[in-house]
């Protein structure tokens, strides 16, 4: 089984399902709720073990809901730093962050609640064969995941192809950003990477290209 991506929600996040086992998968950033995911892990007969999220931002848990009730079983996860953007009061901070950076109008329109994490990522936790890394900056709780065993690391918004993710947000910190890049510039330069929107790079081209 290999990573699959779904392109998902109103500003086209890669939605993946990421191996963690035999038959498991961790559903990563639920940006939408697409038929096409169900059917594809009915098909397969893939379990979700987890649905995890890199960092709290509306866009990236927009389905949440939607698989929470879709797959009771699985543990829903974010890191601590944002665990405010989950449960009880979350809307309302999410309509609060994307009207401070002039986006509010592309997720006003949601008003289903924001389910309760269930449990915490943080760093050096293992997932299967994924090893959670905390790359604060974009958000203070941003994670990547990173699988050492076949070189790929899901990046989230903190490294993209080309860029990384703002910091002029709520919670934004460009110092802390550039921290966590300089770590992930450690990894080898053939590491696949797989963004939180957008294609992949690897970390060499990325490393060379900032």
């Amino acid at each position: 089984m290999d990573i699959s991506r779904f392109v998902t929600g109103p500003l086209s996040v890669n939605t993946l399902l990421v191996p963690a086992g035999d038959q498991t998968a961790l559903l990563v950033d639920p940006g939408g709720y697409p038929a096409s995911i169900i059917a594809y892990l009915s098909q397969s007969h893939i379990t979700v073990s987890a649905i995890v999220m890199t960092h709290g931002h509306f866009d990236h848990l927009l389905g949440l809901g939607y698989f929470a009730k879709a797959y009771p079983e699985a543990a829903i996860l974010v890191h601590p730093d944002d665990s405010v953007f989950l449960g009880p009061g979350a809307l309302e901070r999410h309509y609060d962050f994307f009207g401070k950076i002039g986006a509010e109008s592309v997720i006003r329109r949601y008003r289903d609640p924001v389910p309760q994490a269930t449990g915490s990522l943080v760093e050096g936790m293992v997932l299967g064969p994924w090893h959670v890394l905390h790359t604060p900056g974009h958000s203070p709780g941003s994670i990547c995941l990173y699988n050492e065993g076949n070189g790929t690391l899901v990046s989230g918004d903190t490294l993209f192809r080309s860029g990384w993710g703002r910091t002029d947000g709520p919670g934004g910190d460009e110092a802390a950003l550039l921290e966590s890049l300089k770590r992930l510039f450690t990894l080898p330069d053939e590491t696949r990477v797989i963004p939180g929107h957008g294609g992949e790079t690897t970390i060499g081209r990325e490393r060379f290209a900032i």
